[in-house]
């Protein structure tokens, strides 16, 4: 490991370099390099289909690259072995697309689960555990409730309450807003903030709700054609002279009837 001086630029927390990914012909991402500062809201923009979910899956090491690598504190994962990746995996939440929540289970269960695959077995920790990651997300009173009882906004939620049981350093949000009506947008926008305030959490956000960008953002990285083709801030991004960024912001096809 490299020893930090006082001159050493402090090492970014998550680092992508050339990532690469085919499935069979179709070249998903074709050399990624971005960097993901500690305690920072990076939000991850493009269009449909350019590969955002399959570079949140090499981060937390759900798919292995045809090339390139994803270090996590200097540490490369792709050379880790399935069991150094779960102990790197519980550094990291991940909130799927639809939550994906055990149907048969209560939200106390569903939020506790990873706690129990991790091995905790002291039912009051674990009650504890769950009390607190509920009451983060102001759904404390529900947790006797089953999923198919929720809405989609609050199975969002225990999404997250299940994300950060574990008190990782860092979530994935793999489109948290998709779906849902304005109101309750912003109200699991303020939740991502709150995760960043209150325990200092690194998030990294997949969104097209460009509303949500400006909100939560500190950074926003666009992948197109297989590449991080921008990266700034809010206000980057919303002064980029890109033809093609300024239609993405206002939802244009550039099309012409």
């Amino acid at each position: 490991m490299t020893k930090m001086t006082a001159d050493t630029p402090e090492l970014p927390f998550i680092r992508v370099t050339g990532l690469r990914k085919s499935f069979g012909a179709q070249k998903t991402l074709q050399g990624v390099d971005l960097t993901i500062r500690r305690g920072e809201t990076l939000v991850l923009i493009g269009p449909s289909g350019e590969g955002k979910s399959v570079l949140l899956k090499h981060i937390i090491g759900l798919l292995h690259p045809d090339a390139g690598k994803v270090e996590l504190d200097g540490v490369n994962l792709c050379s880790l072995a399935e069991r150094q990746m779960a102990n790197i995996r519980r550094r990291m939440g991940y909130l799927f697309q639809n939550a994906a929540l055990f149907d048969s289970l209560t939200v106390e269960q569903n939020v506790a689960f990873p706690l129990k695959e991790a091995g905790l077995r002291d039912k009051g920790e674990i009650a504890r555990r769950v009390h607190e990651a509920l009451d983060l997300v102001e759904l404390a009173e529900h947790k006797d409730k089953m999923p198919i009882h929720l809405s989609g906004g609050m199975r969002k939620r225990v999404g997250i309450a299940r994300a950060i049981i574990g008190r990782p350093e860092c979530v994935l949000y793999d489109e948290p807003t998709s779906g849902l009506d304005p109101i309750v947008t912003d109200v699991i926008d303020l939740m991502i903030q709150r995760m960043q305030k209150r325990v200092g959490v690194t998030s990294v956000v997949i969104t097209h709700d460009m509303g949500s960008v400006f909100k939560i953002a500190d950074r926003v990285a666009m992948l197109k054609n297989g590449v991080i083709s921008f990266i700034g801030s809010p206000d980057e991004l919303r002064a980029s002279a890109d033809p093609e960024i300024q239609n993405f912001i206002a939802g244009r096809s550039g099309m012409t009837a």
